[in-house]
């Protein structure tokens, strides 16, 4: 597979890199073993970056299968100052039990007023990257401002920006508004890690069509896919060398959020909702499957178990 630079730190990595959220259990649930044995099979394949946040609880998954595969990993977590970006930090650590990783970010960022508001986590993970503990500082976002901001902001090497060919999820405007953000941030040096090309699940009946649009782009230096199969593990390992003949046959697969009867109305997965696809109905919380990007993110904070992205 393809390696391009990442950044301007000298990290190559495979144009494709594995998306870990959906082996987790905020969607599929998988076992440590389980999730290791699908990364090393994605190694053999040429996939040589994947990507996690201190959300995802994949942590022990890549731990085993670093044990057997250089990857380079990219996580990313919910930080605003020094204790927490620490604290972030140090659960990497202890995750993937080593002290070092190649690329930390700070999780969904909105605008340059998230970025200030966060610059002093901002600069602790620089000032960490300065000691060797970090190889590229970096964010993730659905907004196309962001984007334009972070391009600028300083401290930052690349971004991790939500685009697709139909610009599901994107917040703050078009495909074109996020394209242009993008290429504005790479011309001037920025990383750019896309992810969302299949728009959560969207996409997946034009699965071929979504990612040769990605693939094609020059602006994109990696693109991460969720994979939860040896099957597609192949055929996206193939697509990415030219060979789209393996997509069809999952191009029929279906995900879906699914809100259990037991739930009990308590809000919470509404408020944490960054895409506005929930709201609550007669105490019982109710999906907008239009606005729904199928991340799942709503999983951790729902104290009844009752969500779940199959």
């Amino acid at each position: 597979m393809e390696v391009r630079q990442l950044g301007r730190g000298g990290m190559f990595v495979s144009r494709l890199c594995f998306g870990t959220l959906t082996m987790g259990p905020m969607q599929r649930g998988f076992s440590p073993e389980m999730g290791a044995a699908l990364l090393s099979y994605a190694y053999e394949k040429g996939f040589r970056f994947l990507d996690t946040a201190d959300i995802y609880d994949t942590y022990p998954h890549i731990r085993i299968a670093l044990k057997s595969c250089d990857y380079h990993v990219s996580t990313k977590a919910y930080c605003w100052d020094v204790p927490t970006a620490s604290a972030a930090l140090e659960r990497a650590f202890r995750g993937l039990d080593r002290e070092y990783v190649d690329l930390f970010m700070l999780h969904e960022q909105e605008s340059i007023h998230t970025l200030r508001g966060h610059r002093e986590a901002l600069d602790y993970l620089n000032e960490q990257k300065a000691k060797g503990k970090i190889g590229q500082v970096g964010i993730s976002t659905h907004y196309s401002g962001a984007v334009r901001a972070a391009a600028r902001f300083g401290g930052i090497d690349v971004i991790h920006p939500l685009i697709n060919v139909d610009g599901i999820g994107i917040r703050d405007g078009s495909r074109e508004d996020m394209e242009n953000a993008i290429r504005y941030a790479h011309d001037l040096g920025i990383g750019i890690f896309a992810m969302k090309p299949l728009g959560g699940g969207h996409l997946i009946s034009s699965n071929e069509r979504a990612l040769r649009y990605l693939l094609d782009a020059p602006w994109a230096d990696s693109i991460a896919v969720g994979m939860q199969s040896e099957a597609e593990i192949d055929a996206n390992a193939a697509m990415a060398c030219g060979n789209s003949s393996f997509m069809e046959p999952l191009s029929h697969r279906e995900r879906t959020l699914i809100i259990q009867d037991y739930c009990e109305g308590c809000g919470e997965c509404v408020k944490f909702c960054r895409a506005g696809a929930l709201h609550l109905e007669d105490g019982h919380a109710v999906v907008d499957r239009e606005k729904c990007v199928l991340c799942g993110y709503c999983a951790r904070v729902c104290p009844q178990f009752s969500v779940k992205v199959i």
